[in-house]
């Protein structure tokens, strides 16, 4: 037999022990499966550069069950971010050694603040990366804006409001990265990931089509409608916690004083399940009581119970006559207005502290004959008075649904702030653009409409919030566009706030109206109606929402968003959803 035949049986019968070993060529690692749950969120890895494995007697495995260490999880977050490794003259670290592959990584991680010194001067690169130091990283690496999750609650039981990784935890929860143990009540913060659940949470953090479902922003957040009550604090000092147990202090998120009163959810044994600060928290009951309301003042002639509701202050300022949708004379009127909140008052002249008539609640249709400032001259059942315009939605019983009514449009960013930009489109051109269309649209419909900017300025938040405020807004609408590092992202998402707020219902009744024509108009992926406590919607009392059109950062989007057909669409979408907004 020649050489060259020994030679071709030998190779072929080292391939076929290969072939014993790896199964099939799709599947890269003998020890990783089809059958395993992170398949194909390894093989996407392994196709992107990010992991190799481990070459063993021919075998090549990946050691899934292993806990992945900081070292191995500095270069997973760099490769996968598209960030480079730092080459140094002198390591940062008294365990790594200068020059060697790990020691770029490690200092590239450091620097991009992914992942922070285990203690002074040491990176501890064998160390098992624990679930929090995991939540930090992949929250920063992919810019998930942990700040805009740090006031959401969470299902994990085993995590503290007070520990220092919340928010990470709430943005990798929120954007689909995890959902927790197999339970969903627990997070386990302190114990190590392993190699297979690491290579999970970052595809998911890569690729939009590996994220879990995504939990509904809002869900364990209280609604004011549902509330059964109110409940009044009868000490000082009083803990408010997340959970009802008094073993430690790590479940306190705040305290009241004696007369301070709370929205109430559920009597239990010895707690009350409440509202504060826009979460589910519980109070005991031995130092609170029930709130009784007190009946109306006899001779007014509407029945509803009487409770605190917001007080307007005294003093008015004046505005301009134009602003007014006055009609002349009390005894017919062709505008009513539809309470938005239980128990408002209204009051015999246009002041806070001016004697109660009685009060309505949420539904109620009131005619109106004018508004001035922040008041409303109203009739129910024979009573003639004043009430807040803020709790009223004014709906035109004829002609134009927007006529008389006062819009604030916020076009997002703006001077030095171009917003997000990608391929020459950037965010503060596109929705101008956009802003000024819709504000046509409304004026030519006998709206009026105020642009926080007309041009490329810069206006701050409290600018925003305050100009809505001096204008006597109605409704307030933010206009955005949207980035991810994910250029697969894409869609269109409005956003109204997560904190208590007595208008949420109308919020939600904007954001979802305006969402739904954007969507079907524009053809866009629908990432639905979201709740996030971004500054220009946490600091207002009228519905106010905030719309992010598209992503920028998405080719498919960011076509539309430049070319002139959709942005047309895009601001007729937005016109169509406030003239649905205020339709009875």
């Amino acid at each position: 037999m020649s050489l060259k035949k020994v030679s071709l049986l030998v190779v072929f019968f080292m391939l076929s022990m290969f072939s014993i070993h790896n199964v099939s060529a799709s599947q890269r690692f003998a020890d990783v499966p089809s059958s395993n749950g992170a398949y194909e969120e390894i093989n996407y890895l392994v196709d992107r550069g990010v992991i190799k494995g481990y070459v063993e007697n021919g075998v090549t495995n990946f050691k899934p069950n292993n806990p992945v260490t900081r070292g191995q999880a500095a270069k997973m977050v760099i490769e996968s971010t598209n960030n480079q490794s730092l080459v140094v003259s002198q390591s940062s670290f008294t365990d790594i050694k200068v020059g060697t592959e790990l020691s770029g990584y490690a200092e590239s991680a450091v620097k991009h603040g992914f992942i922070a010194e285990k203690s002074k001067g040491k990176f501890s690169p064998n160390t098992p990366l624990t679930r929090n130091e995991m939540a930090k990283a992949l929250s920063i690496a992919f810019n998930l804006n942990a700040e805009k999750y740090a006031n959401l609650s969470i299902p994990f039981t085993d995590v503290a409001v007070n520990n220092a990784y919340y928010k990470y935890i709430a943005a990798i929860y929120y954007n689909g990265i995890t959902k927790g143990s197999a339970t969903g009540t627990a997070f386990n913060p302190t114990q190590s990931v392993t190699r297979a659940q690491f290579a999970s949470f970052i595809a998911r953090a890569s690729e939009e089509k590996f994220r879990l479902e995504l939990p509904v922003q809002g869900v364990t957040v209280p609604n004011e409608g549902d509330k059964i009550g109110q409940v009044v604090s009868t000490t000082d000092n009083l803990n408010v916690r997340t959970s009802v147990s008094v073993a430690d202090n790590s479940n306190i998120i705040g305290q009241i004083n004696e007369g301070d009163t709370l929205p109430l959810f559920e009597v239990l044994n010895g707690w009350y399940k409440v509202s504060y600060n826009g979460r589910y928290a519980y109070i005991s009951a031995t130092y609170s009581k029930e709130v009784v309301s007190e009946n109306v003042e006899p001779e007014s002639p509407i029945e509803s119970p009487e409770v605190e509701v917001p007080e307007e202050e005294e003093e008015e300022p004046e505005i301009e006559e134009a602003e007014d949708p006055v009609v002349e004379s009390p005894s017919a009127t062709n505008t009513i207005g539809i309470a938005t909140v239980n128990s408002l008052h209204i009051r015999a002249a246009a002041n806070g502290t001016s004697k109660s008539l009685g009060v309505i609640n949420r539904g109620t249709e009131v005619n109106v004959y004018s508004t001035d400032g922040k008041w409303a001259k109203v009739s129910y059942n024979g009573v003639e008075g004043y009430t807040s315009k803020k709790y009223l939605r004014l709906v035109n019983l004829t002609g134009s649904a927007v006529k008389g009514r006062i819009i604030v449009l916020d076009p997002g960013h703006g001077g030095k702030d171009p917003g997000a930009s990608k391929s020459g489109a950037v965010e503060k051109k596109i929705v101008l653009e956009v802003a000024k269309k819709v504000q046509q649209k409304l004026e030519a419909a006998g709206a009026i409409v105020h642009m926080t900017r007309v041009s490329d300025t810069f206006p701050t938040l409290d600018d925003r919030v305050v100009f809505s405020e001096d204008k006597f807004a109605e409704i307030f609408v933010s206009i955005h566009v949207n980035s991810a590092t994910n250029t697969s992202a894409n869609g269109t998402e409005t956003y109204y706030s997560i904190s208590a707020n007595d208008n949420e219902k109308e919020d939600y009744r904007l954001a979802n109206a305006i969402n739904t024509q954007i969507v079907n108009n524009a053809d866009m992926n629908n990432r639905k109606v979201k709740r996030a406590d971004y500054y220009v919607l946490r600091n207002q009392l009228i519905p106010s929402v905030l719309v992010e059109l598209g992503f920028v950062s998405n080719a498919s989007d960011r076509a539309k968003l430049v070319n002139s057909e959709y942005v047309e669409i895009f601001a007729d979408s937005i016109y169509k959803g406030i003239l649905q907004y205020y339709s009875k």
